[in-house]
């Protein structure tokens, strides 16, 4: 049980959370909290230049109206998007853009911040139509603009910092600038965009590189008519997908839709507050201690935690929500994963498989999950492998000697063991072949004549296993030493006919992300088997949600096919075991053990979501118990 214990070492997030996170297509604002903070305009007292020369179209021609000067310096790296950047893109149209430009467009289109095109990484504090007046313009009764930029440093106070460090301050002013129409001299603005290096930015232990980023918005022109009106203030990420709207504040009670809402255009100036010395501050959430490639966070637990605890523990912040998510995310085919750079499969690719680009959005890198990666997770979370991403070759188990080696022929669905109960058929899913280590496995279930025999889900031998009875997809992961004719699940179905006669196909088949062929196999509805050949297994668990009473308690109900010493414990989201039922020795056949919500003070626990761990020497079963007042 020593082992079994670092597998329910915090198990994360409830995973009604965890589908919350992922439901979304993008969740940059899960990533930062918006505020209006009260602060008057500062404008630089010095800085560099931009030469208006620098500002230019995809072509390489001056434009003084669209153009952009690339890479222009911050002074230091931080953190955008899940990528690191020390230089930005200014644009006169009042946005600048962190990395590589890869589309020719130049645009002064307000609404290109709510779309999947170029400009993506796009930080705006004023997204409009504007124009940069240069020496030319002064005689025509035009004011000189500026677009300039410094970076302050401060010496790093950090403790834990490393020696001789400091923190930075990069702010780009767009001074004086023509703004929204050419043709009025004093429709003029002046505005700033900083980014304010992260207090952890330099931390010997827990670096964090994120910028905290800011719009600040200075005088206009004074004669009344300046056009202030139908720009776009916000950011987006790498690949245009997520918006943050500058005009609503994160406390608004629709704040998806405004975010997302294209309509949502300033009215006034300042942006968001139409009041002097209003600021828009970007804060980054949480901390990402280890927000790499392959942590297996999935959920994003550490990212929106603010328990130390979790965040500074991998064996915390990596839990069976993780695994559950991703297994869940494949069975139910809509929606997967985030794959955006720095979102849920990118930390979920704990094998570092799923990495993969699309020629539309070049040079950028999208993700995606497998069961493989899950069941890397398990192997994790069962202390076999110290850590996460795990890029060595995969070592054997501690308590087995031998070769890494695994020798997968495939899978087979074994008809001869169905278990037949009623018209309720379990068709039991066996490795051929054998596996030392991690092992995922993905498929699609299907029935040749759905009439007679419709396919219902699935329940695990061992491991974790999901199945959507609506398109037949099914997953699996589990980590251990598996031999030739084991058996990993059952496939289950519901007959609706007697004395037939239907075939079942297995197809699709992956195993640790590599291809086999389909299986078939033809089996006798009318034949029904009385012994239970299933082994270990849970039948049910009812009821299920279950409210504390007096007399309330809900029933797990499990067979055994020989004698076996089982014994049943309970854990809370977060690994903490609540309730321990002591080992009892079963004979073959079917059993039950009861839990009344209680824990093992004897006091009602909160309601919630709970696991159960039903374990027989070395299977483990596995399963959630939703607990109501």
């Amino acid at each position: 049980m020593k082992l079994l214990q670092r597998f329910f070492v915090g198990l994360g997030v409830a995973a009604l959370l965890a589908f919350a996170v992922t439901s979304s297509n993008a969740q940059i604002w899960s990533h930062y909290d918006m505020v209006i903070n009260n602060q008057f305009f500062n404008p630089l007292p010095v800085g560099t230049a931009v030469n208006p020369f620098a500002f230019r179209t995809f072509s390489n021609v001056v434009d003084l109206d669209d153009g952009v000067a690339n890479d222009i310096p911050a002074g230091f790296t931080f953190d955008y998007n899940g990528n690191l950047y020390s230089s930005v893109n200014i644009c006169v149209n009042g946005w600048l853009s962190v990395g590589q430009r890869n589309t020719p467009v130049i645009t002064n289109d307000k609404y290109f911040l709510f779309l999947p095109n170029d400009p993506n990484n796009t930080v705006a504090p004023f997204f409009g139509d504007h124009y940069y007046r240069s020496a030319v313009d002064i005689p025509l009764g035009f004011k000189l603009s500026k677009v300039w930029y410094t970076t302050s440093t401060v010496f790093d106070p950090n403790p834990t910092a490393f020696p001789g460090s400091f923190l930075h301050v990069f702010t780009v002013e767009w001074k004086d600038l023509n703004i929204n129409d050419k043709t009025n001299p004093n429709s003029i603005g002046t505005f700033q965009v900083k980014f304010i290096e992260n207090a952890l930015a330099n931390d010997m232990y827990v670096p964090d590189k994120r910028a905290t980023i800011e719009f600040h918005y200075g005088p206009i022109g004074n004669n009344g008519n300046v056009k202030t009106q139908g720009c776009t203030v916000g950011i987006e990420d790498s690949i245009g997908y997520s918006f943050m709207n500058g005009l609503f504040p994160s406390s608004f009670a629709g704040e998806d839709s405004a975010r997302l809402n294209r309509d949502s255009l300033t009215t006034c100036w300042p942006p968001a507050s139409c009041l002097p010395g209003r600021v828009i501050t970007f804060v980054p959430e949480g901390i990402g201690t280890l927000s790499q490639w392959g942590d297996g966070d999935a959920t994003l637990t550490q990212l929106t935690s603010k328990d130390p605890i979790i965040v500074f523990n991998q064996n915390r912040f990596v839990t069976l929500a993780d695994a559950d998510t991703i297994l869940g995310s494949i069975a139910k085919a809509y929606p997967p994963l985030d794959s955006v750079e720095g979102r849920s499969a990118f930390h979920g690719d704990a094998n570092h498989s799923g990495r993969y680009q699309i020629p539309a959005f070049l040079p950028y890198y999208f993700y995606r999950v497998t069961a493989y990666d899950a069941a890397y997770i398990l192997m994790y979370l069962a202390a076999k492998i110290p850590f996460l991403p795990w890029l060595q070759q995969v070592p054997p188990y501690k308590e087995v000697a031998g070769s890494t080696d695994n020798n997968i022929v495939g899978l087979s669905i074994d008809t001869k063991q169905a278990v037949m109960t009623d018209r309720t058929i379990r068709v039991p899913m066996v490795l051929r072949g054998s596996v030392n280590g991690p092992i995922g496995i993905e498929l699609n279930v299907n029935a040749a004549n759905p009439s007679a025999l419709q396919f219902t889900g699935t329940e695990a031998r061992t491991g974790m296993m999901y199945g959507n009875a609506k398109t037949g997809k099914v997953s699996f992961a589990a980590s251990g030493v598996f031999k030739d004719g084991d058996i990993l699940g059952y496939l289950e179905f519901v007959s609706a006919e007697r004395n037939n006669v239907s075939e079942i196909e297995i197809n699709n088949i992956s195993i640790n992300d590599q291809a086999y062929p389909a299986q078939h196999s033809t089996i006798d509805l009318g034949v029904s088997t009385n012994g239970d050949v299933s082994g270990f297994a849970v039948q049910s668990v009812t009821p299920n949600p279950f409210s504390v009473s007096a007399d309330a308690q809900t029933t797990i109900k499990f067979t055994t096919n020989d004698a076996k010493e089982v014994s049943m414990k309970i854990y809370d989201l977060l690994g903490k075991e609540i309730r321990t039922i002591g080992s009892q020795t079963f004979s073959a056949g079917s059993h039950a053990i009861q839990w009344d919500g209680h824990s093992n003070s004897g006091a009602v626990v909160p309601a919630g979501v709970y696991y159960y761990n039903l374990s027989a020497g070395s299977s483990v079963l596995v399963g959630k118990i939703n607990l109501m007042q």
